[in-house]
């Protein structure tokens, strides 16, 4: 009975052996496909070793390339560090952030700030202090406004304070080209992004004028309409806009003017001499009286 049973265990152990021994290699030779069709769907990204500030000099020992899922990859991205010898960046990149074309500046250009303006855009700076700088406030790529005030040579009240431009970009600050932080800092000048037109404004200004710059918040895009305001606007009540409500409250208070009672046309007399009789005729609303004649 025993040596029945081990002629059918036996063959029964082969079998089940055979069968895992199967098992295990199809398990295996699935997941070697499934390696080598995720390699072949993944590619190479350049990405920053450290931090590069904008306008450095790309060097291959600065990059490596690491592996993306090709559908992930960056559009605009680089697969060998050596495409990207000598190129120059335009805005900061931190370490392990993939490098992109519109990140760079075209192929030939200069390092330095000259690499980080856009075609068509010009680079202006111009004199701050505490107060025209917003006390420090004003960093690298934050967005101002820019007043005037223009002095009048013959009458002073005639001096005026417009807005010249809106919504400038903020290139750097004294040497500054990115900020280490949002800390203010004490500087005396400050480079804008302008283009021509603006520039010409800008240098008229700084020249004829007093410059102010205005913080305003980098998501506020609106552009504010303003007729900007004089110094006799300013001191004067009189030369100030009203608002229509202020013309309601202005005309509610004024004192009512009492009407004087129309007076009565003057009576006119006239003498009349018969032989030695005088007597008078008197015309009063358009009728003649005659009075009693008088010795």
């Amino acid at each position: 009975m025993f040596l029945l049973k081990l002629k059918f265990i036996i063959p029964l152990a082969m079998v089940t052996a055979l069968l895992a021994t199967l098992g295990a290699y199809s398990y295996l030779q699935n997941q070697k496909q499934t390696l080598e069709q995720n390699h072949a769907a993944m590619r190479p990204v350049v990405v920053a070793k450290i931090d590069l500030p904008a306008g450095s000099k790309l060097e291959e020992s600065l990059l490596e390339a690491r592996l993306f899922p090709a559908a992930l990859a960056p559009e605009g991205s680089f697969t060998q560090p050596s495409e990207l010898a000598g190129r120059i960046v335009k805005s900061e990149i931190f370490a392990g952030e993939a490098l992109l074309a519109s990140r760079l500046a075209p192929p030939g250009s200069s390092g330095g700030v000259s690499a980080v303006i856009p075609p068509g855009m010009r680079a202006m700076t111009v004199a701050v202090n505490i107060v025209s700088g917003v006390s420090g406030f004003i960093l690298p790529h934050a967005r101002v406004d820019v007043l005037a005030t223009v002095s009048a040579t013959l009458d002073k009240e005639e001096s005026k304070t417009s807005t010249i431009l809106e919504n400038i970009e903020v290139l750097a600050v004294d040497q500054t080209v990115s900020p280490k932080d949002d800390d203010p800092i004490t500087v005396k000048s400050v480079t804008l992004l302008v283009n021509p037109a603006q520039a010409e404004k800008l240098a008229l200004a700084s020249t004829e004028g007093k410059l102010q710059l205005v913080l305003r918040n980098t998501a506020d895009q609106q552009t504010a309409v303003t007729e900007g305001v004089s110094l006799k606007e300013l001191i004067n009540k009189d030369e100030r806009p009203t608002t229509p409500a202020a013309a309601v409250r202005r005309a509610a208070a004024a004192p009512a003017v009492r009407e004087e009672p129309a007076m009565a046309p003057p009576k006119q007399v006239i003498e009349v001499y018969r032989s030695s009789t005088r007597s008078e005729v008197v015309l009063e609303e358009g009728k003649a009286t005659e009075k009693k004649p008088l010795k």
